[in-house]
């Protein structure tokens, strides 16, 4: 058993995971078209792709996360990902791990702002055996009030294991949209002990419902995906969740370090505005992402007008892009030592307000997100992740091929005027560890 935080697609976040591949499939992920439907029975959202791969991956997403919680429910998602895998209707822990094991299987929660996805991965002659346990721990809920006081030293480990750039990420959503995407992936330290099991079943009955569910799997055909979701034993309901609202603000946390770490943004475009959102996604690494060799240095724009500022290579700056279902933010995150972070804040702000972009640059940023979406379709477990958002956010699929031709459709006078929108936007700020030289945002504008 294990859980995550988040693991993000191509289009909403930089950040892109390799794994190591099991064994090699006998057909190309890419070639394979994915397919969809809707269940009549229970409303929910089925889509696979038949891939030949030896190994079956299948996930049980719902359409709810942090952003669904309440101020006094704040952490509650944190709490639900830590619960996966506890003592269901059906199947006691102990059961639930061992059968995993003994077959070879692997079993893991992971929350987004937006979803909770429970997924097993398994050799495909085992999966009938293990799909039961899938089902168990995504809609069999309990939450035994004596099981769940006992997850909480590993609530604190995860806690007290979030990296800086993670923190102030999270400040960074707070100061943006204040509540609803502004509520936190990590659980406050004020709520450990506080999230009741009452609490943790309402929230499943409210939210784990038919029309915010979808069923996603690679290495399993669509009718057999399809025969599993029609039995889940998921609600009626068909609740929403509340509109986003981008505020704008700042939320400064002074810590003792070596480092200052600083984010800034405005607000961006959400995934419902399709060919935005895409271009937004160019302009990120055209912008610069980050150096595309390990160890090594990046010659984009971004990292070239730090430079210039500063005259000093004591920092990291990279672009940054998050797409939700309503809205994002677009901005810049920083790493330095104190004594350069002010400068670098007040550069960044600078080029965040006004970027300079070239045709080049532009071109360099759609083929590098096309690499990106064609490397994550030969991925297994990042080809599941885009199925999944997809699914359960756009209610339709996309083959990679299709995806690519409309990163190639976006031109470089759309990637510039979606960044001179940034002049007018509100800007956030958020900023841990030394801050004794980070300016405050009104000192920005």
């Amino acid at each position: 058993m294990a859980c995550s935080a988040v693991r993000s697609p191509v289009l909403r976040n930089s950040t892109v995971r390799h794994y190591a591949a099991a064994a090699a499939a006998q057909c190309s992920s890419s070639a394979a078209v994915p397919e969809l439907q809707v269940l009549s029975n229970n409303k929910v959202t089925v889509a696979a792709i038949d891939n030949n791969s030896p190994i079956a991956q299948v996930s049980i997403i719902f359409r709810t996360g942090s952003r669904n919680e309440t101020y006094s429910t704040q952490g509650l998602t944190h709490h639900l990902r830590i619960a996966a895998g506890l003592s269901t209707c059906r199947s006691t822990t102990f059961g639930i791990i061992k059968n995993i094991q003994q077959l070879g299987g692997n079993l893991f929660a992971t929350t987004d702002r937006e979803h909770v996805a429970y997924t097993l991965q398994i050799t495909r002659d085992k999966l009938d055996k293990t799909l039961n346990f899938l089902e168990d721990v995504a809609t069999q809920q309990v939450f035994k009030p004596w099981e769940i006081p006992d997850q909480l030293p590993r609530l604190r480990y995860e806690l007290s294991m979030v990296p800086q750039t993670t923190r102030v990420m999270e400040l960074l959503h707070k100061a943006a949209y204040r509540t609803g995407l502004g509520y936190s992936l990590y659980s406050p330290k004020r709520q450990l002990g506080k999230i009741s099991t009452e609490t943790l079943q309402h929230f499943v009955n409210t939210w784990f419902t038919g029309s915010n569910c979808a069923v996603v799997a690679t290495g399993v055909s669509l009718s057999d995906v399809s025969q599993f979701a029609s039995n889940l034993n998921v609600g009626s309901g068909d609740k929403a969740a509340e509109a986003s609202k981008y505020h704008g603000g700042e939320l400064r946390k002074e810590r003792s370090s070596d480092l200052s770490t600083v984010a800034i943004a405005v607000e961006a475009a959400g995934l419902n505005k399709e060919k935005d959102a895409i271009t937004y996604a160019v302009l990120q690494r055209a912008v610069g992402s980050g150096p595309r060799v390990k160890w090594g240095s990046t010659v984009s724009p971004l990292q070239r007008e730090l430079s210039s500022a500063v005259k000093a290579d004591d920092f990291a700056a990279l672009a940054f892009n998050a797409s939700y279902s309503d809205s994002g933010l677009f901005g810049v995150v920083l790493s330095s030592v104190p004594s350069v972070a002010g400068s670098i804040t007040k550069a960044a702000a600078a080029y965040l307000r006004s970027p300079k972009i070239s045709d080049a640059d532009v071109a360099r940023g759609k083929a590098t997100l096309k690499a990106e979406i064609l490397y994550a379709a030969d991925n297994e477990p990042a080809l599941l992740e885009n199925l999944g958002q997809q699914a359960i956010l756009k209610g339709r699929v996309y083959k990679p091929s299709t995806l690519v031709a409309e990163v190639d459709k976006v031109t470089a006078s759309e990637v510039k005027s979606v960044a001179g929108k940034f002049g007018s936007g509100k800007l956030s700020l958020a900023a841990i560890g030394d801050l004794s030289t980070v300016p405050y945002l009104d000192e920005l504008k």
